[in-house]
């Protein structure tokens, strides 16, 4: 049984065959732009943390090759160990030596790098001050005169000849990229940018700026913008800094990848990780509707990243061995709440400790589900809002159930001489009233309830594995 995603593969000749989310013609858009505008620019591809951006920019990557584009990858957070970025971005280019020209190439532009200072040089005085500490204050402020002028020329020839290093740079790497690219720009894809320490993620910024700003090479940043302007911030110690402006020195052109399709993920995952198997092993066939109906309108709703999406289908799925086959399994009750428990720990917590009154579970509960969820459409009989209005009811007769039948099970219910039907003894705002009155008594009914912790104790991992023998 998988307890996670892999890593997915991507065939060099059709890369987004595997592809879940119909992402292709997004490809299609960005290989337009890079296309109509060749020379030097940076594109920043936008995208939450967990949406997919990384699996997005390999496939873009291999994409862009089957339309002979040199290109490179460049994970920022795997490599900001290394002092100073230039290195790891050199490193990259030596990869697509080939030729004895090409390497000749890449060597001169090496040594120019070489010449360019990589670190800062000690604030000015900062050895005199030292070197001289505990003398007379007339002999250090005259020696830190005459010490501090011949720094200051030193800086300044150093200062001249950086400038002719750079220019030199420059001219070295176009000549290479040239070289290696056959009149096409080189695709300079970075990730995970938003992932590193704001120094190093600051530092990939200037050196991308200033020494790699050249006509034949593009650099794409795949990045998720809110993060990489925390990290801004973080860098200068300001939540002051209008990191958007900061960030448009660097980014020339931004392009938001749109949400992924929830939908379509949720099935994926629910083949990938074997729940039709393991249903069919036990002899039942109602799981898929019960779990995906919950999951395709709440994760959608809630703007859940695919990371989370996924960790909350494992988790499910590994829960689901710690049930007997005799024993029942209620999909949408165990979907809701192990989202509760990802998701929403605090109000998970609570419930597992029955810490709430009825009236505060219900509060909680409709503060939690959008109120688009909840709102009914009577034309539609099966509709999400209902099943959701069902669980909710489940979720309740489970909380408050001690043990068959005790009079404690029905006080969610009271008979109104005025009402036809039962109602419900607690104040409700956007969950239908009528329709969550409904789902209770049809539980009553049918004796559809069970103490809640005969879930909780399976999300929580703390029961036994019974696992199916599962083809």
């Amino acid at each position: 049984m998988n307890c996670k995603l892999g890593k997915l593969e991507i065939p060099a000749d059709q890369p987004f065959l595997n592809c879940k989310l119909g992402r292709e013609k997004y490809a299609e858009v960005l290989k337009a732009i890079i296309t109509t505008y060749e020379k030097g620019f940076v594109l920043a591809i936008d995208g939450k943390w967990g949406t997919g951006k990384t699996t997005f920019v390999e496939m873009w990557k291999a994409y862009l090759e089957l339309d002979n584009f040199q290109t490179l990858y460049f994970n920022a957070w795997e490599n900001d160990f290394i002092s100073d970025p230039l290195v790891g971005l050199l490193g990259e280019l030596t990869k697509i030596n080939s030729s004895k020209r090409t390497k000749d190439l890449a060597s001169s532009m090496i040594n120019t790098a070489g010449r360019i200072v990589l670190k800062a040089v000690p604030a000015m005085f900062k050895g005199v001050i030292k070197k001289y500490a505990g003398e007379e204050v007339v002999e250090i402020l005259r020696d830190c005169a005459e010490e501090g002028s011949s720094m200051l020329e030193k800086e300044i020839d150093n200062y001249e000849s950086q400038k002719g290093s750079l220019l030199e740079f420059r001219k070295e790497l176009e000549k290479f990229v040239d070289e290696v690219c056959e009149k096409k720009p080189l695709i300079f894809i970075i990730d995970e940018l938003d992932r590193c320490n704001p120094h190093y993620a600051v530092k990939v910024l200037e050196r991308i700026k200033h020494l790699f700003n050249i006509p034949n090479i593009i650099f794409v940043l795949s990045i998720d913008k809110e993060q990489l302007s925390n990290s801004i911030r973080g860098y200068y110690g300001s939540d002051l800094i209008n990191a958007n402006e900061y960030l448009k020195r660097f980014i020339d052109i931004e392009y938001a990848l749109p949400d992924p399709d929830v939908e379509k993920f949720c099935s994926y995952l629910y083949d990938y990780y074997g729940f039709e198997a393991y249903e069919k092993a036990r002899g039942t066939k109602e799981m898929e509707e019960s779990i995906l109906t919950i999951a395709n309108t709440l994760f959608m709703h809630k703007n859940l990243s695919l990371r989370q999406i996924e960790k909350i289908f494992a988790h499910i799925r590994l829960s689901l061995n710690m049930y007997k086959h005799n024993q029942v399994i209620y999909a949408e009750l165990i979907c809701l709440l192990t989202y509760l428990r990802i998701c929403e720990s605090d109000c998970y917590v609570k419930i597992t400790h029955e810490s709430y009154t009825i009236q505060e579970l219900t509060d909680q509960l409709e503060s939690i589900i959008p109120k688009q969820i909840l709102q009914i459409k009577k034309k539609y009989e099966s509709s999400p809002s209902r099943q959701f209005h069902f669980t909710i009811a489940l979720l309740l007769r489970c909380y408050t159930f001690k043990y068959e039948n005790s009079d404690e099970n029905d006080k969610l219910l009271t008979r109104d001489p005025s009402q036809p039907n039962l109602v419900i003894n607690f104040n409700v705002k956007t969950i239908n009233k009528e329709l969550l009155s409904s789902a209770l008594e049809w539980t009553s009914q049918r004796n559809i309830a069970v103490p809640l912790h005969y879930f909780t104790q399976r999300i929580n991992l703390l029961e036994n594995f019974a696992i199916y023998n599962i083809e």
